[in-house]
């Protein structure tokens, strides 16, 4: 006989997860919000869900199939691409709020941040769950910088950045110079969870 174990739904630090709002961490290419979305991730024990991850795999095995450029750079799919790819993400942080966690979401969210239909559809897609944007800026040579560093192949085909634009929704700025912890202590403060 296996003994019923109580479900408790309580992250590390022991406040209850259907409580926090979802993380959407975003920001420009380079600026350490996939970082920042780990280590949020990992303080709060619930999930990550990365644009990158969830759909740069597929594409890239798809892109030899798709005509014109890289399906990263400014093409005729590129529309058709993004809406895929966010509605990727929206569907897999719907499900996981269902079951009652709190993802933490890490893309560069440009569309949502202007407040754009983009916006209404990702909130009312993780509702019941509150919301918390964390929007990581930084000066354009740290992230230009950055994405030299790395060396990433998806940085090979990303068009330039336009210039950054403070967001249009409540957020919370995160300075990219700061260290991932010392940015992470800032979001909990702002939690509440210092």
């Amino acid at each position: 006989m296996i003994p019923a174990m109580p479900h408790v739904c309580q992250d590390v630090l022991g406040i209850e997860r259907e409580s926090l709002p979802v993380l959407v961490v975003a920001g420009a290419a380079g600026s350490g919000k996939t970082t920042l979305g780990r280590e949020l991730a990992r303080r709060l024990g619930t999930a990550l869900l990365d644009l990158d991850t969830l759909t740069n795999p597929l594409l890239d095995e798809l892109d030899s199939m798709i005509e014109g450029p890289h399906w990263n750079s400014a093409g005729p799919h590129s529309e058709r691409i993004r809406a895929g790819r966010y509605a990727v993400v929206r569907a897999a942080a719907r499900d996981l709020v269902q079951l009652g966690q709190r993802p933490v979401l890490v893309a560069p969210f440009t569309r949502e941040l202007t407040g754009a239909p983009e916006w209404t559809l990702l909130v009312n897609e993780l509702s019941p769950a509150a919301t918390k944007v964390i929007h990581v800026d930084g000066s354009p040579e740290l992230l230009a910088r950055r994405r030299a560093a790395r060396g990433a192949d998806r940085d090979a085909h990303r068009p330039v950045d336009p210039p950054a634009r403070t967001p249009r929704i409540p957020h919370l700025r995160v300075d990219a110079e700061l260290t991932t912890a010392q940015q992470a202590d800032l979001v909990a403060r702002e939690l509440g969870l210092s």
